[in-house]
């Protein structure tokens, strides 16, 4: 996810606090075999832990049985590596060329299971699944004409807009991890076998934590793999992880397309539209550090082109994630971390990469390796990362906002996005569509700061 590391590059191509960067390989030229093979594992590495646990979290949140859980996963595999292949090598409009590796979003989980739980109780599992797999559709292709006009619509992307967003994105999934803790450890007490999640959840928690912070940047980007592992062991000393599992599962198999079909909901696209615009926020950072550590320009038609093909590339990969039953696609923000440590820049470390993420999406026991994994484990990983989302968005209205302006602007929306998700069932004279969509605080957060942008008059004088 974008937020989760913030930006590597500097604007100028300069690392930050060093010299002239000046990569090993650049951008078109080939490592030795044994060379690129080594960066590719390594960035897959990076990305690995984040592509698996955000399908695992929503698949959790929305109760599903256990092969549904595995063909997600393995679906979010396979379409991150196909998305990686365009993103790197820039098929017509679609993909940036710069060596960008694109992973299921972790953006996008509380507004997928605020959207597939707020939909008519009447629908069965998968009916709520086409929905919201249609509706992620229709919003990626929705994004595809907007990431053509993104020069025009970056006033929609000042930092008190996204940083707002960001900061109620990151405080909403902390509340959910929170909430399902709580709910694992009044399960568990009404038992008498609490200890063990507490247990569990504190040792992943603090393992991922301490890792995170380690001076070592290999060490940092393995966090939350490193917690899952933890979290595996302490369980299988338990006795609580069941590898019978696992025999059910097919040793090599392709994604099949359109699972459950592919339904829409408004509701949900109010929802989810707000996120998307988002994640092609975080995008543009994201592929403006990866420019600078390729040693390209991160101004002028070259820049802008590359960077609107990343994001009309964003929105075609999430597009095609919902055609294999998965959820939406961004770029990795930690691999311009191993761009800057490895000195590679090439992008056909990227395709190597690529066809590795391909590979173990075919893999099912992969994913069913993972599926082994209690909540709680999944939980006390990624609840740091949460926090660090909410902090991300703190540093961008800090580094951004550049008066009282912005800072109203942020403000309203902050307190009006989570103010209005805890009253909006108050209002009566508001329709039950338009309530049930006001109770997700980052898509009303988000509405309340883009139009404030727009009609808030700019200080005389203030760039645009």
């Amino acid at each position: 996810m974008a937020a989760e590391a913030g930006q590597v590059g500097q604007p100028d191509g300069k690392a930050p606090g060093r010299g002239r960067w000046t990569p090993l390989f650049g951008l078109e030229e080939r490592p030795p075999p044994g060379t690129a093979l080594l960066a590719a594992a390594q960035h897959l590495l990076a990305v690995f832990g984040g592509i698996v646990a955000a399908p695992l979290i929503i698949a959790d949140g929305m109760g599903l049985a256990g092969s549904a859980v595995n063909a997600v996963v393995t679906s979010a595999l396979f379409v991150s590596g196909i998305a990686t292949l365009i993103q790197v090598s820039r098929v017509g409009p679609l993909g940036s060329g710069v060596l960008a590796i694109q992973g299921t979003s972790f953006t996008f989980i509380g507004a997928i299971l605020f959207a597939y739980h707020a939909l008519p109780a009447e629908l069965s599992p998968q009916a709520r699944l086409a929905a919201i797999f249609g509706t992620a559709a229709v919003a990626s292709i929705c994004m595809m004409p907007l990431a053509f006009g993104l020069r025009r619509l970056k006033r929609l992307f000042s930092p008190a807009v996204t940083g707002a967003t960001v900061v109620l994105l990151g405080i909403s999934l902390v509340a959910t991890t929170l909430g399902n803790l709580h709910a694992a450890w009044v399960a568990a007490d009404a038992e008498g076998t609490a200890w063990p999640v507490a247990l569990v959840a504190g040792c992943v928690f603090l393992i991922t934590a301490t890792m995170a912070r380690f001076p070592n940047p290999w060490v940092r980007m393995c966090s939350i793999l490193a917690g899952f592992t933890v979290g595996f062991v302490i369980e299988l000393l338990l006795g609580s992880i069941d590898f019978d599992r696992l025999h059910s599962l097919d040793s090599f198999a392709l994604p099949a397309p359109f699972r459950y079909g592919l339904g829409f909901d408004w509701q949900a696209f109010a929802v989810l539209m707000p996120i998307f615009v988002v994640s092609a926020t975080e995008t543009v950072g994201d592929l403006t550090a990866t420019q600078a550590l390729s040693r390209l320009p991160t101004r002028g038609p070259g820049y802008w082109a590359r960077v609107r093909g990343g994001v009309v590339g964003d929105a075609f990969n999430s597009l095609l994630a919902s055609a294999f039953a998965t959820f939406p696609n961004t770029t990795f923000s930690q691999n311009n971390g191993v761009i800057r440590l490895t000195g590679i820049a090439s992008r056909h470390v990227g395709r190597l990469t690529a066809c590795m993420l391909i590979l173990l999406g075919c893999l099912p026991w992969v994913s069913g390796l993972f599926q082994l994994l209690p909540p709680t484990v999944i939980h006390g990983a990624t609840l740091l990362m949460f926090g660090l989302v909410a902090a991300a968005g703190v540093n961008i209205l800090r580094n951004g906002c550049a008066g009282r302006r912005d800072w109203l602007i942020a403000a309203c929306a902050l307190l009006g996005g989570g103010v209005l998700s805890q009253t909006a069932d108050s209002l009566s004279f508001l329709p039950q569509q338009v309530r049930m969509i006001l109770q997700f605080p980052v898509s009303t957060g988000a509405f309340i700061a883009m139009a404030l942008e727009l009609l808030l008059p700019r200080p005389q004088g203030a760039g645009r």
